[in-house]
């Protein structure tokens, strides 16, 4: 186990997770190896740990510290895999101190929120069990590619959940929201006219430009 926050988030550096997709620059690819060393830290301060593989040998974890018995529930939602480590100028896995600072791929994003959450669960392991919300720890895979383990995880487990705090570097300031995403497909029809006579037509090029301009300020 253990001794404080800053050696735990060096044991977790050391466990290579880097996300198999998008060039990760190693073979030491995936969330199998540290999925696997949190169950265990987890279990050891009375979760029940289930982990769930949504591509293979890729799994979310997911820990409880409460049962499903209708009290409101919230969730400490860090994700397991790291971007590649090609080019790095330093061992991606040696999580050493310098500087006062915590060095290796994953440091900030997202291992260190993963460490604060845990150390936090950590130390309030006696008290988990009979708050009036129930606190659980859901780690997900693939969040640097498609977000396959946090997609799966709403469509299976989002109605239970009242409100998540997620980890990601914001420099200690609290982001109420996340940004999400817009696919949008934009269609106009014209009228054609002459040259001569413009004011006889419909230009659909200039009805596209007027709703990105909306699209761009809304």
């Amino acid at each position: 186990m253990s001794q404080d926050v800053v050696s735990l988030l060096q044991q977790l550096i050391r466990i290579p997770s880097v996300n198999p997709e998008n060039a990760p620059g190693t073979d030491r690819v995936g969330e199998e190896k540290i999925a696997t060393f949190l169950a265990g830290w987890l279990e050891s301060i009375g979760a029940e740990v289930i982990l769930e593989d949504i591509r293979p040998g890729r799994p979310n974890l997911i820990a409880r510290f409460a049962p499903d018995d209708g009290r409101p529930r919230i969730l400490l939602g860090p994700h397991l895999d790291t971007v590649g480590v090609g080019g790095m100028m330093i061992e991606p896995f040696g999580g050493e101190i310098r500087d006062g600072k915590v060095w290796g791929r994953g440091a900030s994003d997202t291992k260190g929120p993963m460490a604060a959450m845990l150390w936090a669960l950590h130390e309030n392991r006696e008290i988990l069990a009979d708050l009036p919300v129930a606190i659980d720890f859901v780690a997900f895979m693939g969040e640097e590619s498609n977000q396959w383990g946090s997609k799966n995880f709403a469509e299976r487990y989002g109605s239970k959940y009242d409100f998540a705090l997620v980890g990601e570097p914001t420099s200690m300031q609290i982001v109420h929201v996340t940004k999400g995403s817009l696919w949008a497909t934009l269609r106009a029809a014209g009228k054609a006219a002459h040259s001569s006579q413009p004011e006889l037509g419909e230009n659909a090029i200039l009805k596209l430009t007027r709703a990105l301009d909306l699209l761009d300020h809304h």
